[in-house]
């Protein structure tokens, strides 16, 4: 006779794809457990810059594509949970900014304005009059509009607090050892050994440890590096695109406080596509001559920089660029997942529960003496500044 599992569900992977399942598992009735061999949010979430795409980012080339139409729900679905009224309860969580902001640089103003002002886009984006602009915006001779995107800006140490509360006590520290069987999957942790019905790894590059295991090449997973740019003492609050001829942003800014309250600019975009070929010092003398040429009025005399290198994992496509959504891989009763965005992350959740036998019922087990990780801490918190 077969025994039961201890758990529905193991995931492996504290970050924002894990956390955000665990919560929704545990509302559905799922027994589950999360493990996190580092610290919550240590690999690509506390990495990222905490927007909730609308999609309209990967519009930037006035084309709305399959991109655009994957996050194109997102905000509104996102708002939900963060206001209490959603698929988890996330009114615990911080927002850093409410809305994102698009700005087009003067020489590209009228290219742009029949794009947003277009029934494609309308509901999503208001322009700004020039009173309502950033004041590290308001520079006439280079800013030739700013729009208002439908995407809210989180603080993403606030997110995982309000994450890791909803799935207190299931939460557990430890590198797991597994050992896929015909009716469950076996764990070695901790100096322990437990089975679960179904293990999701949504361990970023972790996964990939477990693609041999599975019978699963080296291929099915992909890797899209960033150097993104740390500048600390900047030159006020911002969370904007900056809007040029390229399919990508030229610059994606978003405003962060230290803990001691220093406001910190973290720069992607494609700067930080391009500067992944580039040693830091040289990132840097990229970034202050890009910001000479967009916004030449500003002045970084007391900021300092740093470089912060990102290895984006994913579910890989054919010709290696992002994939269009979460991707998930099956094998038996062991799970693969990558959310791709941070914001698809709800996406990542719905292919998993779908995939799902029914909750057992079976009682949560509690491990009151196993440890829980602690909350990493952002890359702004321990960059070395230059």
């Amino acid at each position: 006779m077969t025994s039961q599992p201890d758990v529905d569900v193991a995931i492996l992977g504290g970050g924002i794809a894990g956390l955000w399942l665990l919560a929704r598992l545990k509302r559905a009735g799922y027994s589950a457990l999360l493990l996190e061999s580092q610290a919550l949010g240590a690999g690509q979430t506390l990495a990222s810059q905490g927007i909730i795409h609308g999609g309209l980012k990967y519009a930037i080339d006035l084309r709305l594509n399959a991109d655009s139409a994957a996050l194109a729900d997102m905000p509104a679905r996102w708002r939900t949970c963060l206001d209490g009224r959603g698929e988890i309860d996330l009114r615990a969580a911080k927002l850093a900014a409410a809305r994102h902001l698009f700005w087009a640089r003067r020489t590209l103003t009228s290219r742009i304005a029949g794009f947003f002002g277009s029934k494609l886009v309308r509901g999503r984006v208001d322009a700004l009059p020039q009173n309502q602009w950033p004041g590290v915006l308001q520079d006439a001779d280079h800013v030739g509009a700013v729009y208002a995107l439908d995407e809210c800006v989180l603080d993403v140490p606030s997110l995982l607090g309000a994450l890791a509360a909803l799935g207190e006590g299931c939460i557990k520290a430890g590198q797991a050892a597994v050992e896929q069987q015909d009716d469950h999957v076996l764990l070695q942790v901790a100096g322990r050994s437990l089975t679960a019905g179904t293990l999701v790894s949504t361990a970023g590059a972790g996964n990939e440890v477990l693609l041999p295991q599975l019978g699963l090449a080296p291929q099915v997973a992909q890797r899209r590096p960033l150097q993104m740019l740390l500048i600390e003492s900047a030159p006020g609050p911002l969370w904007a695109h900056c809007f040029d001829t390229s399919d990508k942003p030229r610059v994606t800014i978003t405003t962060h406080k230290k803990n001691d309250g220093t406001l910190v600019w973290y720069v992607g975009g494609l700067l930080a596509e391009n500067g992944v070929t580039q040693s830091e010092a040289a990132l840097i003398a990229t970034a202050r001559q890009e910001f000479t040429t967009l916004l030449p009025q500003l002045d970084f005399s007391r900021s300092r920089f740093a470089g912060c290198r990102v290895d984006r994992a994913e579910g890989a496509t054919e010709d290696g660029r992002k994939p269009e959504g979460p991707v998930l891989k099956r094998v038996g009763n062991i799970m693969l997942a990558w959310p791709t965005k941070l914001a698809l992350a709800p996406q990542l959740a719905d292919l998993v529960l779908a995939a799902l036998p029914p909750a057992s019922g079976r009682v949560q087990p509690v491990f009151a003496d196993w440890s829980a990780p602690p909350i990493a801490p952002a890359p702004w918190e321990v960059a070395a500044w230059k």
